[in-house]
């Protein structure tokens, strides 16, 4: 029998809260702290701030975890922050662990039922993390045709592309709307279009964003017609998410298999045998 003292375990629990509550507080963001830097440049020559816009804003990419970040639009969080968080939420299922031997008194199923609620406990920052990332993606391919159709529009009207990214960038809401504002700040600030398109493409990293960008940077070196270009992308866009979006509904009938197995033969099995077995047991 394995003796677990519970003021081992309130210790732990009380520094597994701590750090959790510690990683939520929002850090700095990243874009901020970038916007900042390029704000105290405006000074300088266009040749001086483009090279120095390049330097501060390519710093965003140093590891792949902070790339998971900005794809989900964290930028109040820092892999510091989630690495604290994960040993945090590792300090709970460590103290699920520890409350689980206590009750079954160090059995085999306590230690081993315990050890799996630390594991999954640990695994759930990262999960979020990557829910957040295909919730955010999945926003932005939503919104991207309509966005594209309005900015189609606008350029046919005989608007600049600046100012008709302004007006579509209005009228969007969500991710889309906040990497949009991030992208007309950079251009604003200086950096040159088809760079600041490109950050956004790297932002997002999805392939619908990617092709959009593109078709925009490669029609304005080509003197294409971009409006016409535009309405393509739009319907290219569409078709692909209803592909997607059949290729999910197929999906379906091999995801049920398990629930059925679970619950429903169970249910079914019982309610065609259950009066007969009720039958056979009472005598009847």
């Amino acid at each position: 029998m394995i003796a677990v003292s519970p003021y081992a375990v309130a210790g732990c629990g009380m520094i597994s809260a701590f750090l959790i509550v510690f990683s939520a507080f929002p850090a700095r963001s990243p874009m901020a702290a970038r916007l900042k830097k390029l704000e105290r440049i405006n000074e300088k020559s266009v040749h001086q701030r483009i090279k120095m816009i390049d330097h501060i804003v390519t710093k965003e990419r140093h590891s792949r975890l902070q790339q998971q970040l900005i794809e989900a639009g964290w930028y109040g969080v820092t892999p510091v922050a989630m690495a604290v968080r994960g040993i945090g939420a590792l300090g709970i299922g460590v103290v699920v662990c520890l409350m689980a031997m206590t009750i079954f008194s160090g059995s085999i199923l306590g230690v081993l039922g315990g050890a799996f609620a630390a594991l999954v406990a640990w695994r759930i920052p990262s999960i979020m993390l990557s829910r957040a990332v295909k919730a955010r993606k999945a926003s932005i391919r939503r919104d991207l045709p309509d966005f594209l159709d309005f900015l189609a529009s606008t350029v046919q009207a005989g608007l600049a592309l600046n100012a008709a990214l302004v007006q579509a960038t209005d009228t969007s809401h969500g991710p889309l709307r906040a990497e949009l504002t991030s992208m007309l700040a950079e251009i604003r600030l200086g950096r040159p279009r088809a760079d600041a398109f490109n950050a956004l493409a790297d932002r997002v990293n999805d392939d619908s964003t990617t092709t959009m960008v593109t078709a925009i940077v490669q029609a304005e070196k080509l003197g294409s017609n971009l409006s016409q270009i535009l309405n393509e992308l739009s319907k290219e866009i569409r078709d692909r998410r209803w592909l997607h979006a059949e290729e999910r509904a197929a999906q379906l009938p091999i995801k049920m298999i398990l629930p059925m197995a679970l619950f429903m033969i169970p249910s079914l099995y019982l309610m065609i045998f259950g009066p007969v077995i009720a039958r056979l047991v009472s005598g009847r």
